[in-house]
């Protein structure tokens, strides 16, 4: 499967109108997430990436500058019909590969504990207790970059 990760300019509103369509799919309609949750009013304050499969969108996740060298990554989401080729994993390769060159010092995350061996898998650390997030169980988890 040929693959390409493509970061999304904030001027690019049909691009990042694929970055919607793809989590509201995902997030809301998928996993019930309400769409007052998943519109934060983060997105302008964030970098936006879609990774594409042989053509399509297939795939997307934002970075967000969080608190000082650490960045947060969010809203990781690939289609149903996507999944299962590592598109994701090539995603997150590609968002920490971002985060480490941009000067962070760790990322963070907040990961649904469906796929909280996804992100150990990636490095990524589990801390504190599992808490509800959209009314999905979640974890917090630390990736130290240097």
């Amino acid at each position: 499967m040929e693959t390409q990760i493509t970061e999304i300019a904030g001027t690019d509103s049909a691009a990042l109108g694929e970055c919607h369509r793809i989590r509201r799919e995902v997030f809301c309609i998928e996993q019930g997430v309400a769409e007052a949750l998943e519109w934060d009013g983060l997105d302008t304050t964030c970098r936006h990436f879609l990774i594409f499969a042989d053509g399509p969108a297939a795939g997307t996740a934002r970075l967000r500058p969080y608190k000082p060298g650490q960045a947060k990554i969010e809203r990781v989401a690939v289609l149903k019909r996507f999944r299962g080729y590592g598109l994701g994993r090539l995603l997150m390769i590609h968002l920490i590969a971002q985060a480490r060159s941009d000067g962070y010092h760790e990322a963070i995350l907040n990961a649904q504990i469906a796929v909280r061996d996804f992100y150990a898998a990636l490095g990524f650390a589990a801390e504190g207790p599992e808490f509800e997030e959209a009314n999905i169980p979640h974890v917090h988890m630390r990736l130290k970059l240097r």
